[in-house]
């Protein structure tokens, strides 16, 4: 059974690897948030009481976002592993729209194709830094 094929559109895989790839990256930004959910609550520790507030109001909506992100995980999960293989999703123009590098490469290996070199000289994945 093919999982994941070239066409001329590029780079196709099944409904169920796409929704894998998906729910495995949601989980990775759930992971994040749950970094900064802890680096918030260090830092409230450092503030004095009557500036504690508007952390808290973001710690509790980095809590509300992994607990989005966490549903959303389920989600893709459920679907991944209930749709058949021999569905395929044309995945190569939205892959082609992730304008961060490193993402997209991720993304392209697990759908069976080669890394999209988005991470190497000028034109690397855009990261916002600020």
């Amino acid at each position: 059974m093919q999982t994941q094929r070239q066409v001329d559109g590029g780079l196709e895989a099944s409904a169920a690897t796409t929704f894998d790839a998906l729910a495995w990256e949601i989980e990775l930004a759930g992971a994040r948030c749950i970094f900064l959910d802890k680096l918030i609550g260090d830092l409230m520790q450092t503030m004095p009481v009557e500036e504690r507030t508007r952390l808290m109001e973001g710690m509790h909506a980095v809590d509300l976002l992994s607990q989005h992100l966490t549903g959303l995980s389920a989600f893709a999960r459920k679907v991944s592993e209930s749709v058949s293989e021999d569905v395929l999703v044309p995945v190569q123009a939205a892959l082609d729209d992730i304008t961060l590098g490193v993402l997209a490469d991720r993304m392209s290996t697990a759908f069976g194709g080669e890394e999209m070199g988005i991470n190497q000289g000028d034109d690397a994945g855009d990261l916002d830094l600020f």
